[in-house]
């Protein structure tokens, strides 16, 4: 993946998040609508990449189901603010 897939990647993921707060979303949903914005091919590994800068950046959270390891991701308020800023 290019620099410039990977910066619009991070945008789409966090794009998909925030349409749907406040559901919490595990990677498969997040990649079945990322897929329908970008027009290149990324790998689960990738977008869980692009999850993980964006909670770093505490723009998205995950919470882990208390019976296994799955864990299921949301937009903060401040990822939603983000989206909506950028119209």
């Amino acid at each position: 993946m290019t620099n410039e897939e990977k910066e619009e990647l991070r945008r789409a993921t966090l794009q998909a998040v925030a349409i749907r707060h406040p559901a919490a979303l595990t990677v498969k949903q997040i990649a079945r609508a990322v897929k329908r914005e970008v027009p290149f091919l990324f790998e689960e590994s990738d977008l869980t990449a692009a999850l993980e800068l964006l909670a770093g950046l505490s723009l998205v959270e995950f919470a882990v189901e208390e019976l296994g390891v799955t864990k299921y991701w949301r937009a903060t308020a401040a990822g939603v603010l983000k989206i909506e800023r950028e119209g």
